[in-house]
């Protein structure tokens, strides 16, 4: 099939509050040549990270700030040991990973028969190719191209999908974590809508797009990054490189490290809430004795 060279209809992701102090999230800004986005994003306080809740038992907060205290994070060989242990022999070209959400490759991105049947109504592009001005005069260079899904939002019109895209292969910005956090914000806001359904897809849909759901179920689902791959492999045999692996480990790190603090602070402020309690009812006492 001969791919449509988007145009400049592809929206751009806003800019995005940086969530994480460890981790410097990064969302590329719109080009001169590009519209603003065609709907905006979730804000940092609509994410649907659950988190721990000041309205939890005192038992569960303390059970879970325990667990995260003795909690021994697994090392890169460890993680990638955990993806050997997938038992798929066969792979499809798409995958339904979690409720309403598949991770595809370009087979399934630029079949639009399938996307249809499907009733996709979200596609993130994971391997977008870079939107710079080479690209639109179509003098990119051919490493820009190789390994990218080259559709764009022109290509699925009429479908009425809303199309998101990530340059996660440009070989100038290789950092896949700047794009964490404006993956899941697309996914869980997609999800909003119970009738929406998310292709992730990269070039085989393994990797990238592997790599962005796993982030959006540690941000939004509060998973462990091995117990998100666990979850994945059970349906889909994935690759993510050791350079994403580390990716992913520093924001598991991190998440937890928040989670703790956030636990704390809720244990704190209940202790605070016991001794305020206690101090008021002993004056009561000394009320009614005088």
């Amino acid at each position: 099939m001969e791919l449509y060279a988007p145009g400049s209809s592809d929206p751009e992701p806003d800019s995005v509050e940086d969530l994480f102090d460890s981790l410097e999230l990064y969302v590329p800004g719109p080009s001169v040549l590009e519209p603003q986005p065609e709907w905006d994003l979730a804000t940092p306080e609509d994410l649907g990270a659950p988190g721990p809740s000041i309205l939890e038992p005192e038992s569960k907060v303390l059970s879970e700030l325990s667990s995260l205290e003795n909690y021994v994070p697994l090392n890169i060989f460890q993680l990638e040991d955990r993806l050997k242990q997938c038992t798929l022999f066969k792979q499809r070209h798409v995958t339904n990973v979690w409720p309403r959400v598949f991770i595809g490759d370009e087979e399934t991105a630029t079949d639009r028969d399938m996307l249809q049947e499907m009733c996709i109504t979200h596609i993130l592009n994971a391997a977008a190719p870079k939107k710079d001005l080479n690209y639109f005069l179509g003098t990119s260079y051919v490493e820009d191209i190789v390994g990218t899904v080259n559709t764009g939002s022109r290509y699925y019109r009429g479908l009425h999908i809303n199309y998101y895209s990530l340059p996660t292969t440009d070989r100038h910005c290789s950092d896949i974590s700047k794009c964490f956090m404006p993956a899941a914000k697309f996914i869980d806001k997609a999800l909003d809508k119970r009738a929406s359904k998310v292709l992730i897809c990269c070039k085989q849909g393994v990797d990238h797009s592997a790599t962005l759901f796993l982030a959006y179920l540690m941000i939004c689902h509060d998973m462990m990054v091995e117990d998100a791959i666990d979850h994945v492999i059970k349906s889909r045999r994935i690759r993510p490189s050791r350079d994403f692996l580390k990716k992913l480990m520093l924001l598991n790190a991190d998440l937890v490290n928040k989670r703790k603090l956030k636990l704390e602070d809720i244990k704190a402020g209940r202790e605070r809430k016991k001794w305020q309690l206690k101090k008021s009812s002993v004056q009561i006492l000394k009320n009614l004795h005088i």
